[in-house]
C-alpha cells in the first residue's frame, strides 16, 4: 500500500461546506427579491425589464444549485472549482445588473461586496484571494464603461472593496489554520505524537482503498506492551508515559517513513505497512519485537492485505487473534472457519478479476463449475467448500502479472508467457501463508498441469496430479472458452463440450470432462442464459 495523497476530509468540515451551499442559495434568493423590489420602486427609470430579467435568472440559477447533490459536490475533487465558478458567475450577474442600472453610481453596485464576504465563510485562502482580485477587477471594468460617477467616488469604492477582499483573505487564512490545527489535534495522540485511533483508522482505510485499486499488498501490525500496568503501579504514571514515548520513538527508528504508527489506547499500538510484501512485513515485525525487547517486551500480531482480509476490520481481527496467540503461549480462537474464509476469498477473487475484466467474475464462475464437477465425482460437502475456495484463489498469483499482459489482445511473446505461467507458483506461495488453507496449496500450484504431462509448473501427469487440480483445469477452461476475451469470441455450450472432449486424455482428465458434460445435459434448455451471464471476459491462463 502507499500513503494516500490526501487525508480523509473531516466530516464536520464537509458539513460546513454543505451548509455553505444552502446559505448561498438563500442569500441569492434574498438579494434577487431585494432587486425585484428595487425595480418596482424605480419602475420609471430605464432598463427595468432587463434588471427584472437578470434577477429572475439569478433565482433560476439558485434553484438549479439547490437541486444539485450537495454531499457529492463537497466530497468531489472539483469542490473548490465548483464554489469558485459559482462566485464568478455571481460577479458577472452583479456586473450586468450594475451596468443595466446606469453604472457604478447605482446602489446595485454595493452587491459587489457580497461574493467576497461570502467566500470568507468557508473558501480556502487561495480562492478568497483570487475572488477578491476578480471582484475589484470586475468593478473597475464596470467603472471603465461608466461615465456617470466621478473618478474619486469610483476610486474610493474600489479601495474599500479591496480592503474588504484583504480582510476576507485574512479571515480565510485564520480558518485554514484553525482547520489544520483541529485536524491535527483530532488525529494525533497528544502524549506520543503518533496517530491516535481515529487518525490511524482513517489513514488505514484510505490506504486499503488505494491498495485495492492498485492490486498492491500491505500489512497491519498490532502490538501490546507486556506487563505495562505494574510499571505504572510501581513507578508512577510519569514513568509509564515516558515508556510509551520511548516505544513510539523506537518504532519510528525501525519502520520506514511511509509507514504509519498509531496508538489505539493505553499500551496498544498499531503499524500500517505501505507497499510491503507479506514476507517483508513479517521480517519487519521481528525487528520491531527485537528492538522493543530492551525495555518493553511486547506481544505482536500481524495481518497482510489482501491475503488476510480486504477491509481494516478483517485485518485487525486477524492480527488481534495472532497477537492473542503469541501472548503467554495461549491458543488463539479459530479464525479460519469455512464461512469466513469463503467470504474473504470471494472478496479477493473479485479484486483480482477486476484487473482482467470489470464485467466478468471469472473466479466465482470457475468455483461454480468446479463444485458441479466434484459433486458428480462424489465429493463430500466439506471438500466442496475447500474446492470452491481454491477455485476463487486459483488465479491469485496473477496479482504479479502486469496488466498490459493480462489484457493483451493477441498471442503472448515467450517472455510474457513465462510471466503468466509463473502465477501458479506465486499463488501457491501466497496461499501457503494462510493458516487453515494448507490443503488447497497443491491444488492451486498444479491447477495447470495437463493430464498427459505437458502442463506446468512440474509436468505432472495422470493420477499424479491432485484430482482437485484436474477439476479446476476443466472448470477454468470451460469458463474461459465460453467467455468473451479480447482475442477470441466465446463458444456455445455445445461447442465448448466438443472442445473439452477433443482434448480429454491429453490436456484434461476424461472423468472430469464427462462429469461436467453430464452436469450440463439436464440444463441444456437454460444453458444459453447461464453462459451469457458469464460470457463477458476471463483470465488468460
Amino acid at each position: 500500500m502507499r500513503r494516500a495523497d490526501r487525508g480523509i476530509a473531516d466530516l464536520s468540515s464537509l458539513r460546513v461546506r454543505e451548509a455553505t451551499i444552502a446559505a448561498g442559495v438563500w442569500l441569492s434568493y434574498v438579494l434577487c427579491a431585494a432587486g425585484a423590489l428595487y425595480v418596482a420602486l424605480t419602475w420609471d427609470r430605464p432598463h427595468r425589464l432587463v434588471i427584472a430579467g437578470l434577477c429572475a435568472a439569478g433565482v433560476a440559477a439558485s434553484i438549479t444549485v439547490s437541486l444539485l447533490p450537495r454531499e457529492r459536490i463537497v466530497r468531489s475533487r472539483l469542490r473548490e472549482e465548483f464554489f469558485f465558478a459559482w462566485s464568478v458567475l455571481d460577479l458577472l450577474l452583479i456586473g450586468m445588473l450594475t451596468i443595466a442600472d446606469g453604472g457604478t453610481g447605482s446602489p446595485l453596485a454595493l452587491i459587489f461586496f457580497v461574493p467576497v464576504v461570502f467566500a470568507a465563510m468557508s473558501y480556502p485562502l487561495g480562492s478568497v484571494a483570487a475572488l477578491g482580485g476578480l471582484t475589484v477587477a470586475g468593478y473597475l471594468a464596470v467603472a471603465a464603461l461608466d461615465g456617470s460617477a466621478s473618478w474619486s467616488y469610483q476610486a474610493l469604492f474600489a479601495v474599500v472593496l479591496l480592503c474588504t477582499g484583504a480582510m476576507s483573505a485574512f479571515q480565510a487564512r485564520n480558518h485554514d489554520r484553525q482547520r489544520i490545527a483541529l485536524s491535527h489535534i483530532s488525529r494525533v495522540d497528544p502524549l506520543t505524537g503518533c496517530l491516535n485511533r481515529r487518525g490511524f483508522e482513517e489513514r488505514a482505510v484510505a490506504e486499503i482503498s488505494v491498495a485495492a485499486r492498485r492490486c498492491s499488498q500491505g500489512a497491519v501490525l498490532l502490538l501490546d506492551i507486556d506487563h505495562f500496568k505494574p510499571i505504572n503501579d510501581r513507578y508512577g504514571h510519569a514513568a509509564g508515559d515516558e515508556l510509551l514515548c520511548w516505544v513510539v520513538q523506537t518504532l519510528r527508528s525501525v519502520v520506514r517513513p511511509a509507514d504509519s504508527i498509531g496508538r489505539l489506547g493505553g499500551d496498544e499500538f498499531a503499524v500500517l505497512f505501505a507497499e510491503m510484501a507479506p514476507a517483508d512485513a513479517l521480517e519487519c515485525a521481528e525487528r520491531i519485537k527485537h528492538a522493543l525487547s530492551e525495555r518493553a517486551p511486547s506481544s505482536i500480531g500481524i495481518a497482510t492485505f489482501p491475503l488476510d482480509g480486504a477491509t481494516l476490520d478483517e485485518l485487525a481481527r486477524q492480527a488481534d487473534l495472532r497477537l492473542y496467540s503469541s501472548r503467554d503461549g495461549r491458543q488463539a480462537p479459530d479464525a479460519t472457519a469455512p464461512t469466513e474464509r469463503l467470504s474473504w476469498a470471494a472478496t479477493l477473487a473479485h479484486v483480482i478479476d477486476l484487473r482482467m475484466d470489470a464485467e466478468h467474475e471469472h473466479s466465482r464462475a470457475v468455483g461454480d463449475w468446479a463444485v458441479a464437477i466434484a459433486q458428480r465425482l462424489g465429493w463430500e460437502p466439506a471438500g466442496l467448500g475447500m474446492l470452491r475456495i481454491a477455485a476463487m484463489l486459483h488465479d491469485v498469483g496473477m496479482i504479479g502479472v502486469p496488466e498490459q499482459i493480462l489484457r493483451k489482445p493477441g498471442p503472448l511473446a515467450a517472455e510474457e508467457l513465462a510471466t503468466v505461467r509463473g502465477h501458479t507458483d506465486r499463488g501457491a506461495e501466497m496461499v501457503a501463508q494462510i493458516e487453515g488453507l494448507e490443503t488447497i496449496v497443491p491444488w492451486i500450484r498444479h491447477s495447470h498441469e495437463s493430464f498427459d504431462g505437458s502442463g506446468y509448473p512440474d509436468g505432472l501427469s495422470g493420477e499424479a496430479i491432485p484430482q482437485a487440480a484436474r477439476i479446476l483445469l476443466v472448470a477454468d477452461a470451460f469458463d474461459a472458452i465460453t467467455s468473451r476475451r479480447p482475442y477470441r469470441t466465446p463458444l456455445s455450450c455445445a461447442e465448448a463440450c466438443r472442445e473439452l472432449r477433443g482434448h480429454a486424455g491429453t490436456q484434461f482428465d476424461p472423468a472430469c470432462v464427462e462429469a461436467l458434460v453430464s452436469h450440463l445435459k439436464p440444463r441444456s434448455a437454460t444453458r444459453a442464459s447461464v453462459v451469457a451471464s458469464h460470457a463477458q471476459g476471463a483470465w488468460r491462463s
